[in-house]
């Protein structure tokens, strides 16, 4: 965790150009699979998140960390889980404009993973284009170095629809020859009922899990209501 802290930290001395930060609430009572990373004994669990996203200078910077709630199959009631993800612009670093057609950049990708007796480094290449009716389509391609696998490759798709009827669609899905996990959210914008300059919006996110190695399965499904605020 204190890797991640100075890296927060070293993040805010760049110039910001954009910057955007929410807070969820989510709650679920069907973690029923065998996963020890999410089920819970009795399937029910809270969980807060804080998610930050930035750009500055020479590329931009994503964050968030999980607060959940549930008791899991080790006694364990409280967990934290953080990444963050710094990308650098190689048309920024460069100053050549790499954009074409759809591409609008590719960056040089990396990432930190940090839980409870888990931490995983990520490096590797990124890519952001423009696609119609999306406001965030990146894909991400990683060499995956973890503490308690073998060394792996990632890919990671992360996107978000424009509004549509106050509606939009959000998630990522991580990728590797042994897992696959992916969270995706459908949210209604409430700020044409509340009047504030901060947007709250009301849904639901379905995360899915699938570990498959050396004859080791583990599943899980679950769906959550969740509301988030926006500022």
């Amino acid at each position: 965790m204190k890797k991640i802290i100075f890296l927060l930290v070293t993040s805010t001395l760049a110039l910001v150009a954009f910057e955007t930060t929410n807070i969820q609430l989510l709650y679920g009572e069907n973690f029923k699979g065998d996963s020890f990373v999410y089920d819970t004994k009795d399937g029910k669990k809270t969980t807060v998140t804080f998610e930050h996203f930035r750009t500055f200078s020479y590329g931009d910077f994503y964050m968030f960390v999980d607060m959940a709630d549930g008791k899991k199959f080790d006694g364990t009631e409280h967990d934290v889980y953080a990444e963050i993800a710094p990308r650098f612009s190689l048309s920024k670093v460069s100053g050549s404009n790499l954009s074409a057609w759809l591409l609008k950049d590719i960056f040089l990708a990396t990432q930190i993973n940090e839980g409870k007796d888990y931490t995983a480094y990520l490096g590797g290449v990124g890519a952001d284009f423009e696609i119609h009716g999306f406001n965030v389509f990146s894909l991400n391609l990683y060499y995956k170095s973890e503490n308690i696998e073998n060394n792996s490759f990632q890919f990671t798709p992360v996107y978000q629809t424009k509004e549509f009827y106050r509606v939009h669609f959000e998630g990522f899905i991580d990728m590797t020859s042994r897992d696959i996990s992916t969270q995706n959210q459908l949210l209604y914008n409430l700020n044409a009922y509340l009047g504030m300059k901060e947007k709250v919006y009301l849904g639901a996110e379905w995360l899915y899990y699938d570990y498959n190695n050396n004859r080791v399965r583990a599943k899980t499904a679950a769906t959550q209501v969740m509301i988030k605020y926006q500022f």
